[in-house]
């Protein structure tokens, strides 16, 4: 059978011989210098006569600037310039590729951007800041999502007013499949209730920081963002420069989270100011600037109704979910059926009728944080699969394998804005779609996922902890399941890696992608090495910069490792294959009868007869390296991609203070196969810490009339530390064979956390015997609950 690897002409031949690197738990590449305090990042570089910027904002969540003076802040001494809507009109940002006037007249979020400013040091920026003069007319701002559906929309002052509300604004996008109506008068059993989930901000530990050089030519960004091609395209359309004109670089980058996906609008700021001075400039956000101005994750209000027979088979599912789009979107910062998606594909089930609407409001922005709105869709889900289960005198363990499928729906006619081929249009409305098409996924391991946690946590031991009363402190066991489509690639599905040998024996691997902190550098060495038949530290590789390398994705939605794993495997394969080619002769033999492990050159049917890889290199023409180059393919519409995983928990409930401690997490992820199982594992810890916030503490507080932010700061935003953490988390690692990834490795970042929050609120349920369907589950929630319950 042909290798399905997802690459651009033919796939390499499959490797006839055990793994020497792939599969091992390695330290990452950058450890050292990271721990040690040498790495380098964009807000360690210092250029010569560098000059400072910051940023005015506006202090209302929705403005329209009436009156602007800068004579005074102009004639500071230190001043060099500021930007505002007076001398920046045409001119564009692009912030996840939406266009944004830089300095607009309307303002629509709590921070929104007035002017900026490069001057000789910070405090004279500042000082600046202090002396701009404006005046607003204070518009009335959409809050409430709900309520904003029962009203006409607001006329906008501006035509610059909320980027996308046109495509996105109360438009329904719909999945629908068989006759709900028929399938819930099938029903034995039906359930209806509503969820609601919060704000959620990433809490990165470094800030953005921006260093902006322009020589008259070229343009260079030391930046802190998730993927340098991606800033340069959109750079070259904003200024209008020719693309290799722009260089952008991050070395090392202090945790994203899909908050770094591009640059933000200070990059645009810097590079502009220093194009006006001919000088570098530097500009950083404050962490209160940081909480106001980046993007948050969506809070959400899920409807869902449910109906099954009493032997448990689901046979109808009806869902709307309405969704706070902030103040922008655009195709790559929402996902107009993400939720829905979700719900459409976990488990088995014949007849739905599932809609998500977004409403922009005045909310500041939304966009990406791991495990965008999967988090909120699986929350709805898995908590409403357990009332299911309580209602038909089930376990909810049995109910979810009672409705287990090995396949998912063909919906790509029912999205009208999001397609596979990524065209938009139509009217929001989706037309009826009566027969999806089942389709098997590439690889699944869910039931295992599932059995796995269940006997991880001991999940008998749920009926007892039922039944159990009387206790001051309660235990519970709760679990969750969850399917997500990041983690096996998105469009355009462009990833490109080249790797050289050279006479002297260096080998380089060139690829355009950021490391992120998870171990991007490290996974692709890697997969590299091992198809190289070196060892890992025989590798050069070249990264986070556009200089030297071609276009590679952004390391967010999960995508790096399934988009630029199979391209690294294929440059890898065809160098290796080109230096066999010259070794051959040197061994009597013909290149197809070669293999490479442990550096060193043998043949397959007599390993005694080899060479060192190095000295095979000596057969290199010295001024003409080997070359090996890669690029990804578009995944195809056969069959379906996607990753799973299963949490169960083990709570304690302190039913006098409403405290939760979370005992244990058992987690395990269906990541194919794991190139490096210590990075994997990592994730998991990583997702459990977002997943634990996000069920019990985090949440954006705004003020109710105003609109105003009011925690913008890690004090008072109560995000989890070490003390919140569960003492005990069990990661499982289910692996299997998924032929179109690099040795079946597929994305093991953001599903880490996507399941937790469902199975903590269950585990909830199982101690207190109250459901709580709004998150964040704090205590002053789970003693009121328990007042009620006891009349």
């Amino acid at each position: 059978m042909k290798n399905p690897l997802l690459v651009q002409a033919d796939p390499p031949p499959r490797l006839e011989r055990e793994f020497t690197i792939v599969g091992k738990p390695l330290n990452r590449r950058d450890a050292l210098e990271k721990v040690t305090g040498r790495a380098e990042y964009s807000g360690d570089i210092r250029l010569p006569n560098m000059l400072y910027g910051k940023i005015l904002r506006c202090p209302h969540p929705r403005a329209r600037i009436v009156r602007l003076n800068t004579a005074d802040a102009e004639n500071l001494p230190g001043v060099r310039a500021i930007l505002t809507k007076e001398n920046t009109k045409g001119w564009f940002t692009y912030w996840y590729k939406i266009p944004q006037i830089a300095f607009p007249e309307c303002l629509t979020y709590e921070g929104h951007e007035v002017a900026a400013v490069a001057a000789e040091d910070i405090s004279i920026a500042q000082q600046a800041l202090d002396l701009i003069q404006v005046e607003y007319e204070i518009l009335r701002p959409t809050l409430n999502v709900e309520a904003a559906l029962s009203e006409p929309r607001p006329p906008l002052v501006g035509d610059e007013e909320y980027p996308g509300s046109d495509i996105f604004d109360r438009k329904e996008f719909i999945i629908r499949r068989g006759d709900v109506t028929k399938g819930f008068h099938e029903a034995e059993v039906v359930l209806e209730d509503d969820y609601s989930t919060q704000t959620q901000y990433h809490g990165t530990i470094q800030t953005r920081v921006c260093v902006a050089s322009w020589d008259g030519k070229k343009l260079t960004l030391w930046d802190a963002i998730q993927g340098v091609w991606i800033a340069k395209e959109t750079l070259a359309e904003s200024f209008g420069i020719p693309p290799e004109n722009i260089r952008v670089i991050v070395k090392n980058l202090g945790g994203g989270f899909g908050s770094k996906a591009n640059s933000y609008r200070l990059s645009y700021y810097a590079a502009k100011l220093s194009m006006l001075t001919g000088r570098p400039v530097r500009m950083e956000h404050s962490r209160r600037e940081e909480f106001l101005v980046h993007a948050h994750r969506w809070d959400c209000r899920i409807y869902l109704r449910m109906g099954a027979r009493k032997d448990g088979t689901l046979t109808a599912i009806s869902q709307k979910a309405v969704v706070n789009m902030g103040a922008a979107a655009w195709k790559e910062n929402y996902f107009p059926q993400m939720i829905i998606w979700h719900t459409s594909n976990l488990y088995e089930c014949p007849n739905v009728d599932l809609r998500q609407v977004g409403v922009f409001t005045n909310l500041q922005l939304t966009g990406p944080q791991r495990g965008p709105l999967n988090m909120p869709a699986i929350f709805a889900l898995e908590s409403h699969m357990d009332r299911m289960a309580e209602a038909l005198g089930m376990d909810p363990l049995e109910f979810r394998l009672k409705n287990y499928t090995l396949y998912g729906a063909d919906e790509t006619s029912e999205a009208i804005y999001v397609t596979k081929s990524g065209a938009t249009g139509g009217d929001g409305q989706s037309a009826p779609h009566e027969e999806s098409k089942r389709i098997p996924y590439s690889s699944k391991k869910l039931d295992e996922c599932m059995r796995r946690v269940a006997s991880s946590i001991d999940w008998a031991k749920r009926k007892q902890y039922q039944v159990s009363k009387g206790e001051r402190k309660r235990k519970g066991v709760g679990m969750a399941s969850f399917i997500v489509f990041q983690g096996v690639g998105l469009p355009p599905y462009e990833a490109n890696a080249d790797v050289s040998i050279g006479h002297d024996g260096v080998i380089r691997l060139h690829i355009g992608v950021v490391d992120i902190g998870a171990g991007q550098q490290t996974i692709f060495s890697m997969i590299a090495a091992e198809e190289l038949g070196v060892n890992l530290d025989d590798l050069v590789t070249h990264y986070g910069d556009t200089e030297n390398t071609r276009y590679a994705p952004s390391c967010f939605a999960s995508r790096c490792t399934s988009e630029m794993g199979p391209a690294v495997l294929k440059a890898a394969s065809e160098a290796r294959q080109r230096l066999f080619e010259l070794a051959a002769p040197n061994l009597g033999v013909r290149p197809e009868e070669l293999e490479s492990k442990y550096g060193i050159v043998y043949v397959r049917r007599n390993p005694s007869l080899c060479m060192d890889f190095r000295a095979a290199c000596r057969y290199i023409d010295p001024s003409s390296p080997i070359k090996g180059s890669g690029s990804r393919a578009p995944n195809p519409d056969y069959p379906n991609f996607a990753t799973f995983g299963a949490h169960a928990v083990e709570v304690e409930v302190d039913m006098e203070t409403g405290r939760v401690d979370i005992l244990k997490v058992a987690a395990a992820h269906d990541f194919g196969k794991a190139i490096n199982p210590k990075l994997c594992i990592s994730q998991i810890h990583g997702g459990i810490e977002f997943g634990v916030g996000y069920a019990l503490s985090e949440e954006g507080l705004f003020d109710s009339r105003t609109g105003k932010f009011l925690n913008p700061n890690f004090h008072l935003y109560q995000m989890p530390t070490c003390l919140d953490m569960p003492p005990q988390v069990d990661p499982i690692l289910v692996e299997g064979e998924d032929p179109y990834f690099a040795y079946s490795a597929k994305g093991a970042g953001e599903n880490t956390c996507t399941p937790l929050p469902a199975a903590i609120r269950n585990a909830i349920y199982n101690a207190t015997g109250v459901w709580f369907n709004h998150l964040p589950i704090t205590a002053d929630k789970i003693l009121t609950a328990l007042k009620e319950k006891r009349g």
